[in-house]
């Protein structure tokens, strides 16, 4: 019975441990409150894991839905380092307007956002810009502190008719500028006219359409040269098995 008093302080003690994201670093003030987060750049680039966005107009309508992981390349002194979004740290935010719908996507003390901004003409949506930034610590000793900013303005990424959906399994990779990155992988989104239920029909990006077309011509191939050697199989067997008849 006396060793329960230091059990329940051993207790106590190890429960009031904080536990810290390994891929964020948590800087505290001076009263040991939590300051800021600032996402830790990893040198070996993983998938991230996958979220799902919708926005919703004042009347509850949807407007955009959509389904990613997000991911950042930074390019310091010619070398690359990555960082991988935790969905469940994101604020989502954004507008859903006639012509055009904004989604923004922000970290705690925004240490890094996306944000992307949907057109619609002649029946035909697409993201016409798309910016982000992140403010990482420094990765390598003799690194700055520093915030990687970029924009796409007049772009005309991820198009697909109203009512579809653009759809791409391989990696987005879109080029900000020489120092930052922003990668897409899987990506499923679809803007203004949004069902209720997933989403509308599948509009393929380039890279896996590419993807299906050299599998496609692969297995026809090995089929043609299997057909190709049965046949000779069949032929040969056939002409063996004709002898000569003698008078």
């Amino acid at each position: 019975m006396e060793m329960l008093p230091f059990c329940k302080g051993l207790f106590l003690l190890v429960s009031s441990i904080p536990l810290v994201s390994p891929t964020l670093l948590v800087d505290q003030d001076t009263n040991g409150h939590a300051a800021r987060y600032q996402p830790a750049l990893q040198p070996s680039q993983s998938v991230p894991d996958t979220g799902t966005y919708l926005l919703e107009s004042t009347s509850g309508k949807r407007c955009l839905k959509a389904k990613m992981g997000l991911g950042y390349t930074v390019i310091i002194k010619k070398k690359s380092w990555y960082y991988n979004v935790d969905p469940s740290m994101l604020l989502v935010s954004g507008h859903c307007g006639t012509n055009a719908v904004t989604l923004s996507l922000t970290l705690p003390n925004n240490s890094a956002s996306l944000q992307l901004t949907y057109s619609l003409v002649n029946s035909v949506s697409f993201v016409s810009k798309l910016s982000a930034h992140i403010s990482p610590q420094p990765a390598c000793n003799g690194c700055s502190s520093k915030t990687y900013p970029g924009e796409l303005s007049n772009s005309s990424l991820f198009r697909a008719p109203t009512g579809q959906s653009y759809q791409c399994s391989s990696q987005s990779v879109l080029v900000m500028t020489e120092e930052l990155q922003v990668r897409l992988v899987p990506l499923q989104i679809q803007a203004f006219k949004v069902p209720d239920g997933g989403y509308g029909q599948e509009v393929m990006c380039p890279a896996d359409y590419n993807s299906a077309v050299v599998r496609t011509i692969l297995w026809a191939t090995a089929f043609g040269l299997l057909l190709i050697a049965v046949l000779t199989y069949l032929l040969v067997k056939d002409r063996s098995g004709t002898g000569y008849q003698q008078l």
